[in-house]
């Protein structure tokens, strides 16, 4: 039976809903990755960035709310300096997630050319990530129903992470040796330096919610 309190069930609620818009940006980073090398779709590209956009404006209400909150209930809030850095580096996701969006944004008005290999390296991170996220929800989740589930969870980001960092070095490596232009490289490459970071910074998590869970067991 889970020990979390009605104020660590509300930190965690806002979490999930901050971590439900990482995943909708994701969701549409990826799409528009997918659908990069055909011109046509030009507009729904910029529609999707454009929504990206607008969904991580949403989470300034979102971390207000949760700061707000936490110094409201911080003289009787045990691990404060755990939820803190939760908070932050869920946001710190968030934040790369949107550098992303300005990035591809760029690319797309300069219809610059992405090799397909390339363009399917970003992709597979892309999916990679997607997973951690959910992973990362699920644990959040199971803080309040199921503690010892979630060390389960703290695995599977682990194996995640491990994932998008081979998939990381391959799609550096296939930039470098590709034939695009010095500034077409240095902008994927700050993509997918980007992601990496992301889910660097998903694991890095896991020790925060690790140290929760030593008390909610």
């Amino acid at each position: 039976m889970s020990n979390v309190s009605i104020a660590d069930a509300r930190l965690i609620s806002i979490l999930r809903r901050e971590l439900t818009i990482a995943q909708e940006i994701l969701g549409d980073i990826r799409r528009v990755l997918k659908s990069l090398s055909d011109p046509a779709q030009r507009e729904e590209q910029k529609r999707l960035l454009e929504h990206a956009q607008t969904a991580k404006n949403q989470t300034k209400d979102l971390q207000t709310e949760y700061l707000t909150y936490l110094s409201k209930i911080s003289r009787v809030l045990e691990h404060k300096e755990e939820w803190v850095r939760i908070g932050s580096r869920i946001m710190e996701v968030i934040d790369k997630l949107s550098g992303i969006t300005y990035r591809l944004s760029f690319l797309i008005e300069r219809n610059w050319v992405v090799p397909a290999h390339i363009q399917a390296g970003l992709l597979d991170m892309c999916q990679e990530l997607e997973q951690m996220l959910s992973a990362m929800d699920d644990l959040l989740n199971r803080l309040q129903s199921s503690p010892p589930q979630a060390l389960e969870d703290i695995r599977r980001i682990s194996d995640y992470e491990n994932k998008i960092d081979g998939l990381y070095r391959n799609t550096i490596f296939s930039i470098l040796d590709s034939n695009v232009s010095s500034s077409t490289s240095l902008l994927l490459l700050s993509i997918a330096e980007m992601l990496e970071d992301s889910s660097d910074t998903i694991y890095e998590l896991t020790s925060n919610a690790h140290i929760l869970l030593i008390d909610f067991l």
